[in-house]
């Protein structure tokens, strides 16, 4: 009997252990991804800081192809794209992203000021939502980002 009753008692040592390991994994929350894609290098620097330290998982790209190549290899819920890129400008970028990741939130930030047609047009197109460039607080991005990513 007692030996049935230790084997009895390591295999249920075995399941719970099993258990505690699977709840970590799966318990772990994984810090959200994005992709941000400006030609600015400052900018993209600043944006990699301010969320890094805010526990997002950061890429940066400084052109469109480079920046889709990074979208295709990361899916990232959440995109920060610029108007203005070499290679392949916002609105053929955004429109790439929302065919080929639907799911993904894209929100664009721009220099270009044209009394609201852009943001029309951006939002039209299925821009998540759109920011003017200078930017006068991250905190605004960021709780566009947390919306994006709560609206997944």
């Amino acid at each position: 009997m007692r030996s049935i009753h230790k084997i009895k008692t390591s295999a249920h040592e075995r399941y719970r252990r099993h258990l505690r390991v699977r709840k970590k994994v799966e318990g772990t929350p994984e810090r959200p991804r994005l992709v941000a894609i400006d030609d600015e290098a400052e900018f993209t620097k600043a944006i990699d800081e301010f969320f890094s330290a805010r526990g997002y998982e950061v890429h940066v790209a400084l052109t469109g192809p480079s920046g889709l190549a990074l979208v295709d290899a990361h899916n990232p819920p959440v995109v920060l794209v610029d108007l203005k890129l070499p290679g392949m400008d916002g609105d053929e970028l955004l429109q790439r992203i929302r065919r080929t990741h639907p799911a993904t939130r894209v929100i664009v930030i721009t220099a270009y000021n044209d009394v609201g047609k852009t943001r029309d047009r951006l939002l039209w197109l299925g821009a998540f939502a759109h920011f003017d460039k200078p930017l006068t607080s991250l905190r605004d991005l960021a709780e566009a980002v947390k919306r994006a990513l709560k609206e997944k």
